[in-house]
């Protein structure tokens, strides 16, 4: 069965193993089953600090998914904190995509959407904690000043302010990050040119309430005694905070199945609401004046905290461990193994694919490695919690998946980039049972992976250099046969394969003759040409497994294992034959002959190499006087003839 072609829906997010991510995704994935469609959850990670190459890797995400066959598309944006790849984002979709597109959480133009409720958003925590607890000096924790979610929850904020006409001044506003680590710069500026302390401050998500929770603690100023503190999003941390975090609960399970039931409307060109808002709801607690579980509810907060603690121990240790136990990986099969040891880390996960680029790491530049290839392979498969063995599966990168692992039954693939900085290497996916969503470790083993590849690069491409290094060390630039290293090597090779045992090595003598007149007469560039003649000659005579050197300026060898006398004829044969044929076409004012000689190497004659080598020699010599005084005999009979004419 074809991914590519069967119903699917493409969602688009960052940070997959988030809290709310994680939780939407689980939603998404079961809503698009019950109407029979895949999901495809292309994701990142998000960027490290201020590595800029890693950040451009990341971006490759726009490039991965086939928009043009896709069914309909979640966007889910807000998810992202790097504006370049929602830009690219969007641009790929509006470019590419004819599919209905729905986005979640944050709105664009030209397409429908599902957002929280954030124009009400502050509204009934306000009214709890006015009409509750009679609460009537406020201080407010917002998010960054140009974020959307910030800037709607503030003036709800504002809103409800006046509606109870409670003043609220800039200097009551705190313009935080939405994140834990600015508690102590928004209380100091809070608190400290106020006389008395505030009633309550509101913050505009829950972890800035936990961080000033803290960084009142720090101050000694009681939660919620002194100061009440609420939330918003209803993290799970809040509940586990001591004191727990009044907060404001947004339905994200909720909003997933809507964002689905939108989008298959429209898939059926039904008209929908081009913008469907999900209401919240307070959930009162300890921080706000509340009152608790008591004891009960701070033993599941610390049971809480001790398991969460446990777990983030146990994937620490496990990255470290399969980060020293990839280290042993020479190859792709090396590492499918030591991916099967720890993928299982992964809870519930039923499968794992990794898909590399067409590229051969040897050869390909870096530029070269900016984006996925349109052929692609299959080198890892994990099925049904197997690992498959040895696989190299090429196909197109529009079928997404090869047919054979694809399930009759619709569920959800997450796809991720697989990238060392901005270099591109392919897209690992992951699939898991009853419609789960990954977890943390995840991107523990997709980074390590990552790493583990560029590494198999650098030894694949190291390994090509050295071995284009040793060809250089052992070759002849003139003539593209091995020199004299090469000769040496191999010939101690060969013969130590044949001194004990019946097999033979043929030690075949070769010397170009008149070099030196050539040269002196024509040049060294004809001397060249003819030096190459004779090489070629040896190569075309080759008809078995000979070795072919030049170790010297007119000097060659052939070695040959197995060769008997009748087959170093046959080779004599075959290069006096292919050399007059040069000689007959080169139409050169010289001709190009050689000399030859041979032994046959009998290891239990009992003699060392050398001793053969010189025997060839001697043969060869041999050959080499008798030509030369043919040929001087045969010159000398053309100049008498010329002078009787």
């Amino acid at each position: 069965m074809s991914l590519g072609k069967q119903k699917k829906i493409g969602v688009l997010i960052s940070k997959p193993t988030a809290e709310y991510q994680h939780d939407i995704l689980c939603s998404i994935e079961r809503r698009a089953a019950s109407y029979g469609y895949y999901t495809l959850v292309y994701s990142i990670f998000g960027g490290y600090g201020k590595n800029e190459l890693f950040v451009r890797g990341e971006r490759m995400l726009a490039d991965l998914p086939d928009f043009r066959n896709l069914d309909g598309i979640l966007l889910c944006l807000d998810t992202f904190t790097d504006d370049t790849v929602v830009n690219r984002l969007l641009e790929r979709v509006r470019m590419r995509a004819t599919c209905p597109v729905v986005c979640v959480r944050r709105q664009y133009d030209g397409y429908h959407s599902v957002l929280v409720d954030d124009r009400n958003s502050m509204v009934g925590i306000v009214d709890h904690l006015v009409q509750e607890h009679g609460y009537r000096d406020f201080c407010y924790v917002s998010g960054p000043k140009d974020h959307p979610d910030a800037i709607n929850r503030l003036d709800c904020f504002k809103r409800m302010m006046a509606k109870y006409e409670i003043p609220l001044g800039e200097d009551d506003i705190f313009y935080g990050d939405f994140w834990r680590n600015m508690g102590d710069a928004a209380v100091a500026e809070l608190l400290d040119i106020r006389a008395d302390y505030p009633d309550v401050i509101v913050c505009a998500n829950d972890y800035m309430a936990m961080a000033v929770c803290n960084a009142l603690a720090d101050r000694g100023i009681k939660v919620p005694d002194e100061i009440a503190v609420t939330g918003f999003d209803d993290a799970r941390d809040a509940e586990t905070q001591i004191p727990s975090i009044t907060s404001v609960r947004v339905d994200v399970e909720g909003m997933g199945r809507r964002a689905v039931d939108m989008l298959v409307s429209l898939m059926k060109n039904e008209t929908v609401p081009t913008i469907d808002y999900v209401p919240t709801q307070v959930v009162c607690r300890e921080s706000c004046g509340c009152k608790g579980d008591g004891l009960q509810g701070a033993a599941a907060a610390v049971r809480k905290y001790f398991e969460s603690t446990r777990l983030a121990d146990h994937n620490n240790m496990q990255t470290v461990f399969m980060s020293i136990d990839v280290e042993n990986a020479d190859n792709m099969d090396d590492l499918n193994e030591c991916i099967y040891t720890y993928i299982f880390n992964n809870d519930d996960f039923r499968d794992f694919f990794i898909v590399l680029n067409d590229s051969d790491w040897g050869t390909v530049e870096p530029e070269d490695m900016r984006t996925f290839t349109d052929k692609v392979h299959l080198r890892t498969a994990i099925q049904e919690t197997i690992l498959l063995g040895h696989v190299d599966q090429v196909f197109s990168r529009e079928d997404i998946l090869p047919d054979e692992y694809v399930y009759d039954v619709p569920c959800g693939y997450y796809i991720v980039p697989l990238h060392f900085q901005e270099l591109c290497y392919g897209y690992a996916m992951i699939n898991f049972r009853d419609h789960e969503a990954p977890r943390a470790f995840f991107q523990y083993i997709i980074t390590i992976i990552s790493n583990v590849l560029e590494r198999l690069r650098i030894n694949r491409r190291m390994k090509q250099l050295v071995d284009k290094l040793s060809s250089l060390y052992i070759s002849d630039v003139l003539t593209g046969l091995k020199n004299r290293y090469g000769f040496e090597e191999d010939s101690q090779r060969l013969f130590e394969q044949v001194k004990d045992s019946e097999r033979t090595l043929a030690i075949i003598s070769i010397d170009m003759d008149n070099l030196k007149g050539i040269n002196d007469n024509y040049g060294h560039a004809q001397g060249d040409v003819a030096l190459r003649a004779i090489a070629n000659s040896i190569c075309a005579a080759c008809y078995a497994n000979e070795q072919c050197y030049r170790i010297g300026g007119d000097e060659f060898q052939v070695l040959a294992t197995d060769y008997t006398d009748d087959d170093v004829n046959r080779f004599y044969e075959r290069f006096d034959a292919f050399l007059e044929d040069y000689n007959n076409r080169s139409k050169k004012p010289y001709m190009v002959y050689a000399s030859y000689g041979h032994v046959i190497c009998m290891g239990s004659e009992g003699r060392e190499l050398g001793e053969w080598m010189t025997l060839s020699d001697d043969l060869m010599y041999s050959n080499k006087s008798v030509n030369k005084k043919q040929r001087s005999y045969f010159r000398d009979v053309i100049r008498n003839l010329d002078n009787e004419e």
